[in-house]
């Protein structure tokens, strides 16, 4: 789109009571965007899901709209494009959802929106030990296997999935819930400069330039999240979080859903419970049940994810009850009650514990808690 046609583009998407789907229609019809722009409220009306008030309520609002778009665009950094519904290079993946976005502004690697594998890993801002462990595990494995890992850059699941793909050497898409000038949380902002940097990395938005992070931005944004995927991986999530909002998008979309099973009394794992138990979601246990399941499983050996190293052979007594005790816990426990269930001393326990935190078959976590590993 030629950057003219584009200024009236982007301006029609300012017009009071106009959405992705008007404008799509509005271009459609009209031919290009600088017609539709121009033309009258009678001429509004025949564009298909327009009526007089609409209309009039567009037109009233025009010049305004050219303003601030002309200023928007002005404004945008060389390192910022806009890519529209009509351009070649939008995702065919994107193009076939319901109500696909009109337009997105991005940074980065655009050749990522066409990536032949890609995956949404979802879930709460409130990650715990369980959902970080398993997040990074499955991302470092999509990163061996060519998956461009897509989520919203949030805090918790979401941060923890782009990180962990990166930081393995695959390449992933954060898709914002504020302007593409706008990184929320800000202390990601450091993080998207490095994705963009590093080619291996892309920022996309369909919102405004400037726009805030204002919460009912998010809902609306996962439908790009889980539209730009093959599948969506929802790791963990109340009941009514926004991650269950998306896994029934994916759904819509028809795309497969994934969820990680967790205790039935662990909050984060309700959402994740219940969509498995309506058959909602397929459950998974590795990476590789996904990868198998997306028929992504890379036979050769660079590739092919290996077993994990059984660290647990040649455990002395003591430490063989320790590991029994944290595996029954299924979840940190503090080191009290290690020594309660254990009845060994604090000294013991504590030396004991440390050895097997050195040979990768338990963790300590944060206020003397101790969990498992595998």
């Amino acid at each position: 789109m030629s950057p003219d046609e584009l200024r009236y583009y982007y301006a029609l998407y300012l017009c009071d009571g106009i959405g992705a789907q008007r404008l799509i229609a509005l271009r459609t019809y009209f031919g290009d965007a600088e017609r539709a722009f121009k033309a009258s409220a009678k001429q509004l009306e025949k564009t298909p899901g327009f009526g007089p008030n609409l209309a009039e309520q567009c037109v009233a609002s025009k010049t305004e709209a050219l303003e601030t778009a002309e200023n928007h665009l002005d404004m945008i950094t060389q390192d910022i494009s806009i890519l529209t519904f009509f351009d070649q290079a939008y995702p065919e993946t994107l193009r076939n959802i319901f109500n696909p976005p009109a337009l997105l502004f991005y940074s980065g690697n655009i050749d990522l929106l066409s990536s032949d594998r890609n995956i949404a890993v979802i879930g709460t801002r409130t990650i715990t030990d369980y959902g970080r462990r398993i997040t990074t595990e499955l991302c470092k494995t999509f990163a061996q296997h060519s998956v461009t890992v897509t989520s919203g850059f949030a805090t918790g699941v979401d941060t923890v999935a782009h990180r962990a793909v990166f930081d393995a050497g695959g390449s992933t898409i954060a898709v914002l819930g504020s302007g593409i000038n706008v990184i929320y949380p800000a202390s990601n902002k450091s993080f998207a400069k490095e994705l963009i940097a590093s080619g291996r990395g892309l920022i996309v938005s369909e919102l405004a330039y400037g726009a805030r992070p204002d919460a009912k931005n998010f809902p609306w944004r996962n439908r790009i999240v889980s539209g730009l995927a093959s599948a969506s991986v929802i790791i963990e999530s109340d009941d009514r979080g926004g991650s269950m909002i998306t896994a029934s998008i994916t759904l819509d979309q028809n795309r497969e859903v994934f969820a990680l099973p967790g205790d039935v009394d662990r909050p984060m794992s309700r959402g994740p419970n219940l969509l498995l138990s309506e058959n909602r979601a397929r459950p998974f246990r590795s990476a590789v049940d996904i990868l198998k399941a997306m028929e992504w499983l890379d036979s050769d050996s660079k590739n092919t994810q290996k077993p994990k190293k059984n660290n647990r052979v040649g455990l002395s007594a003591i430490q063989e009850q320790l590991v029994a005790i944290l595996d029954l816990a299924g979840e940190p426990i503090y080191i009290d009650a290690v020594v309660e269930r254990s009845g060994v001393d604090v000294q013991t326990a504590l030396v004991q514990l440390l050895e097997l935190e050195f040979n990768d078959v338990i963790r300590q976590l944060p206020g003397k808690h101790f969990s498992i590993i595998f």
